[in-house]
């Protein structure tokens, strides 16, 4: 599997493919390494180089007239691996409750079964080192056997996310092996897609043009296309091709751009760390099957039912930059880099006595012990409810390739205060009844504790973006269908975060690879001739 970067190649190019992947990150990887390890031929086009480069990040840049939001350029990585390049590994599976139909927030469901997504959960389990263990609250019996965190509590379940290690956290890294030996595979960096060709009667794509920051173009024919370029790429690829029809590709759907979504999270209290090392069991990260397990505590489907409210978490953070064990992080990463500073050595050497407890806490309690000093803090993340009004758009102004920049309409709604006040209330419950009021007292900040002063527009959206190309099966209502295919362009699929229907609390990424699984398999089960639907009119 050759790395091709497009700006050195002698001259403009062409290739020729059964599938054109656009989108080298995570759900891009997964897809093209799945086809191409059946024989299909797969052209994959990255907009940015084999690592992050200043010119390519600056395609991210967005008009946001609000300024509301914030991530476009820290949450965004054009890359080969994508956002992987600087994820923190957090996997956890969507909840049950929240693919289904919510009567209460007038939500319908997710177009399939949340079966469909867990068949691939162990797949990913193995890629990622993480093992087989349980993300829900029966974890409880095998981390946290002294019973401290309640069970059937009606206000906040224990889920458990997974973290793989460091190293094992870079798709385009973890890949590299069984990528490099496909040779029906070939990756162009540098590459972005700027234009269409478009088969309108029969309503299908023909060509893509794609183009590097020096200029040379290359132009791929394929049968079949997979939009793999994140939420807020995607669907400006997507609105661009739709303004090259003359905007007759999508004019029979009106939701394409709607619904913008994000998690949002805001910090609402301090921990009280007087019995640090209770508080520490309580709530700093563990381990298990190699993997770090970072505790959510979710309020449950019942209190959401009952308030009427999205779905929402609380999750404790603490600042280990700057304590022994952030030293020990730099250096491993250091030295993966080749780049050692003899400066965090000597740092270290000050902190034997700590590190070493530490190590006797991560490899008998499998536990990380966080030093006294480093204080906890408790965020509430919110799964923020569509709104039509929350959109992207194209904007008028250019970027360096000549592609409208994305125009992005959003900002956190009512709704959003009323989930994130309804949480506040969920955990001050939670932790009376669990005693935590007595040992491990919060400290509430201002907004939080003063239902008068908003809290919502204090909030940061995570860089989870969805939504803006959902999936349903009314071609009016939704932009793809249940198999990830364009209602409107048979021979054209997403894989992205932007087909969720609906967020949930969770973060994404563990449903978006098992999406992309899932779109590989029926791209290979489907016959082309099969996939004839709407037709863009001439």
């Amino acid at each position: 599997m050759p790395l091709i970067p497009l700006s050195a190649h002698p001259q403009d190019a062409e290739e020729t493919a059964e599938i054109c992947v656009i989108g080298a990150g995570i759900a891009g990887l997964l897809l093209a390494r799945r086809l191409a390890g059946r024989g299909r031929r797969v052209v994959v086009l990255e907009s940015g180089g084999a690592t992050l480069e200043p010119t390519a990040q600056a395609l991210n840049e967005i008009d946001n007239p609000s300024g509301a939001y914030t991530r476009a350029l820290t949450g965004r990585y054009r890359a080969l691996g994508g956002s992987s390049v600087k994820w923190g590994g957090r996997m956890l599976p969507i909840s049950r409750h929240e693919v289904s139909a919510r009567d209460y927030l007038s939500l319908p469901g997710w177009p399939l079964d949340r079966s469909e997504l867990d068949a691939y959960l162990p797949e990913i389990e193995k890629l990622f080192g993480i093992g087989p263990s349980s993300y829900e609250a029966d974890l409880l019996d095998t981390v946290d056997r002294d019973g401290r965190l309640p069970r059937d509590d009606g206000n906040l379940t224990s889920r458990f996310a997974k973290c793989p290690s460091f190293r094992r956290s870079n798709v385009a890294t973890l890949l590299a092996r069984d990528i490099g030996a496909l040779s029906s595979l070939r990756i162009w960096l540098d590459a972005t897609v700027c234009g269409f060709q478009l088969d309108r009667v029969a309503g299908r794509v023909l060509s893509v043009e794609a183009r590097s920051r020096a200029g040379r173009t290359l132009t791929v024919r394929a049968d079949r296309f997979v939009f793999a370029a994140g939420t807020i790429e995607t669907t400006r690829l997507l609105l661009w091709l739709d303004a090259l029809s003359e905007h007759r590709a999508f004019a029979d759907c009106r939701v394409l751009g709607r619904y913008f979504q994000d998690h949002l999270k805001v910090k609402v209290a301090e921990i009280s760390r007087g019995d640090w090392l209770g508080t520490n069991r309580l709530f700093a990260y563990r381990f298990l099957e190699s993997a770090r397990r970072d505790l959510h505590l979710e309020t449950t489907a019942a209190a959401q039912r009952e308030d009427g409210a999205a779905s929402a978490f609380a999750y404790v953070t603490m600042a280990l930059s700057q304590s022994p064990l952030g030293i020990v992080k730099k250096i491993v990463q250091d030295v993966q880099k080749r780049d050692m500073d003899p400066r965090d050595w000597a740092s270290l050497g000050r902190h034997v006595p700590f590190l070493a407890r530490s190590a006797y806490w991560r490899w008998v309690r499998q536990q990380l012990l966080v030093p006294r000093h480093v204080g906890f803090d408790l965020q509430v993340w919110i799964e923020q409810l569509p709104d039509w009004s929350n959109q992207i758009r194209l904007s008028e102004s250019r970027d360096s390739l000549a592609m409208p920049k994305v125009l992005l309409d959003w900002r956190p709604r009512e709704a959003d205060e009323r989930t994130f006040r309804f949480a506040i209330a969920r955990i001050e419950a939670y932790w009376a009844r669990a005693g935590f009021d007595r040992t491990c007292p919060l400290s509430w900040t201002p907004a939080a504790c003063d239902a008068s002063r908003p809290i919502a527009p204090l909030a940061e959206a995570c860089a989870h973006p969805s939504g803006t190309t959902r999936m349903g099966t009314d071609p009016c209502e939704s932009v793809v269908a249940p198999d990830l295919a364009c209602h409107a362009i048979p021979n054209l699929s997403i894989a992205s975060a932007s087909t969720f229907p609906t967020a949930g609390s969770a973060n994404p990424t563990l449903t978006i690879m098992a999406l992309a699984l899932r779109l590989a398999d029926h791209l290979m089960a489907r016959h082309p001739e099969a996939t004839q639907r709407a037709t863009i009119s001439a």
